[in-house]
């Protein structure tokens, strides 16, 4: 089933929808339903009657991680005000179709088709399954069976944006150069690391490895040349070519090094 998302992104539900149908008789007529995708799993046999228990049994497990309503679409204002609705509230919007509204029956069916895809939809999202795949690996490194906390960072950075792993590796830098500074020899390792596994999520020209040597360099115009790479990797993004030029003139101005030569750290 193809959803009909009249606000919000396919490729990103926000989990919770409201889902419209006209009336087939009366276009004027609409109705709406609302699903929600439950951030934890309930287990509904626990709230029902001893009598009805065997009823939600066979059902399936009695579990549930979504739902719908209400399971048939009620009546609303208009299509104006739904989309007003959904707009303030922050709720994606889908077309359920034309229908007769005074179907019930038929009219549970196709909200819960809907509710059902637009919950593979969400489960598959990249927010949500890059979510999953870091606390997995956050809690196979609590367990000491898994991996460190840089490879639940790189699984991180692989799916984020440029633009943010931009912002990230700005406050990295922030860190990285309080660290060195402060003699935080644990921290630097941690943040360097950090960075460099950003390094590999991002165009090599973007010249990482230069910032983080000139972060990490101790000599004198090190933090000023640390800034032109860290503006000169921004401007790289925005493809501002002339903003690049003007930059690496001035890395080649300080100290008299050349725009790709930062000066090496020093060691002891």
């Amino acid at each position: 089933m193809t959803l009909e998302y009249h606000l919000g992104d396919p490729a990103n539900p926000k989990g919770h929808a409201l889902i419209y149908f006209r009336d087939g008789r009366d276009p004027e007529r609409v109705g709406a339903s609302y699903v929600v995708m439950l951030p934890v799993t309930v287990d509904i046999s626990k709230y029902v009657p001893p009598f009805l228990a065997g009823q939600v049994e066979q059902l399936g497990s009695g579990e549930m991680s979504s739902f719908a309503f209400p399971p048939a679409p009620e009546s609303v204002p208009s299509e104006p005000w739904l989309r007003k609705t959904a707009a303030n509230r922050g709720d994606d919007l889908l077309f359920g179709g034309v229908a007769n509204l005074d179907d019930i029956t038929s009219l549970m069916a196709v909200v819960a088709d809907i509710s059902s895809e637009y919950s593979a939809q969400y489960e598959s999202s990249p927010n949500v399954v890059a979510g999953s795949a870091a606390q997995q690996l956050e809690d196979s490194a609590r367990s000491g069976e898994g991996e460190s906390d840089t490879d639940v960072s790189d699984v991180m950075y692989g799916l984020m944006s440029e633009p943010d792993l931009l912002a990230e590796l700005t406050t990295l830098m922030g860190r990285l150069q309080y660290e060195s500074s402060g003699k935080d020899v644990a921290g630097v390792r941690e943040s360097e690391a950090k960075i460099r596994a950003i390094a590999r999520h991002i165009p090599e020209n973007r010249k990482i490895d230069l910032l983080v040597e000139a972060a990490l360099d101790s000599r004198p115009q090190s933090a000023k040349r640390t800034q032109l790479y860290l503006e000169r990797a921004f401007a790289m993004y925005r493809e501002d070519y002339t903003r690049v030029h003007v930059i690496e003139k001035e890395i080649g101005g300080l100290d008299g090094g050349g725009a790709d030569s930062p000066e090496p750290r020093q060691t002891g």
